[in-house]
């Protein structure tokens, strides 16, 4: 159990940045104030969920997690905390589910990878993945390291550097200087690069790609988005898929193994 929320800003932003002046000032104030007293009660009531779990009140955590989610906030301590609660009470593919979310905001979490495996030993279905050629786990290895919303301060830390380094260029009075802020702005924009195309590609993966979780306990999978579709094959709750379309409230799914078929929307839940 994670007990450290770090819960987003909210997106009051906005509205302060299109102010000017002492609007601008006023604005920032309100903003200030109210991001403050937001976080303090959405620790109080993360904190209490977290009690509530200690004392095995595992419902009760449920409902205060939840709570913090129907807000309108959400973290990978959130998530994470919220699959622990549905792993203690049995519910394998909502722990799964979970997990899965907090992965995708603490990708490189060890307690979230370590419990979504211990999860998915518990599901009936064991499917093989097609296995892939290892440059292709590297590139997705490198592209996973860190979440979007750190690439991001990176990009623009990598920028800020890289504006110093060739204003120091532009400005120094020695060679020494002017030799090692080339070098470092050089070194800066390549990485900077490399992080915007990176970025963009997580970006398009994540907008185009996109994964659920079977939630009820036996699915029969059609050949076609209606009920009276051939069954192709049963899968059970728990089981990650690819969702590649939806059609008139059914979803097709790819499964690991490159099976394909369509299953009602109201049996899977986006991750």
């Amino acid at each position: 159990m994670k007990r450290i929320l770090h819960p987003p800003c909210p997106l009051l932003l906005r509205t302060i940045l299109r102010t000017r002046g002492i609007k601008f000032i006023l604005c920032l104030c309100v903003f200030v104030a109210n991001a403050f007293s937001q976080t303090e009660e959405l620790t109080s009531v993360f904190d209490d969920a977290n009690r509530l779990y200690l004392e095995q009140k595992y419902d009760a955590a449920i409902n205060r997690y939840a709570s913090i989610l129907n807000n309108g906030y959400e973290s990978g301590e959130i998530y994470y905390n919220l699959g622990n609660a549905y792993f203690k009470k049995g519910k394998a593919q909502h722990a799964i589910l979970n997990y899965e979310r907090a992965k995708k905001l603490i990708p490189s979490d060890e307690d979230v990878q370590f419990n979504l495996r211990l999860a998915n030993i518990q599901l009936i279905d064991k499917v093989e993945a097609i296995p892939e050629l290892f440059i292709y786990r590297w590139a997705d290895s490198l592209l996973s390291i860190f979440p979007l919303p750190t690439m991001l301060w990176l990009m623009y830390g990598l920028f800020l550097l890289t504006l110093g380094s060739f204003s120091l260029f532009l400005f120094a009075q020695t060679y020494e200087q002017k030799r090692y802020s080339l070098m470092t702005g050089l070194i800066c924009s390549v990485l900077l690069a490399i992080g915007i195309s990176n970025f963009l590609i997580r970006s398009y993966r994540e907008s185009n790609t996109e994964f659920a979780v079977v939630m009820t306990d036996v699915a029969n999978i059609k050949s076609a988005p209606d009920s009276k579709g051939n069954d192709l094959f049963v899968i059970h709750r728990g089981l990650k898929v690819q969702v590649l379309d939806s059609v008139n409230k059914w979803s097709k799914i790819r499964l690991a193994d490159g099976k394909v078929g369509w299953i009602p929307e109201s049996e899977v839940e986006v991750i």
